[in-house]
């Protein structure tokens, strides 16, 4: 046997067990990331800080009275907006309807 065709025999066993190392290699890490997944309980988060807080909390604001607060006034502002956003529209929609009537008549 020639040294040419010892060297590719060589070659060709070391990358076979390099892949092998690799492959055993990988399901290890598989292995090892499932043993290390955790787990917590359901549980939601506070819309104001982020804390987390029970499923059942209705608002979703944790004690904190500062939360409870802001999201106090979150909620009185997206109010006042959805009223803002259906009736200036609809005055407007009212006053163009008005004056067509008026200019007809």
């Amino acid at each position: 046997m020639s040294q040419r065709d010892r060297i590719m025999r060589d070659a060709q066993r070391t990358a076979g067990e390099a892949r092998e190392a690799a492959k055993r290699g990988r399901e290890a890490q598989r292995k090892d990331r499932a043993k290390r997944s955790f787990s917590t309980s359901d549980h939601r988060h506070c819309s104001v800080c982020w804390a987390p807080i029970p499923l059942d909390e209705d608002p979703a604001v944790c004690s904190n009275p500062e939360c409870a607060e802001k999201q106090r006034k979150r909620e009185s502002s997206r109010k006042r907006l959805t009223v803002m956003l259906y009736l200036f529209p609809a005055i407007a929609i009212l006053l163009v309807f008005l004056q067509g009537i008026g200019a007809s008549g």
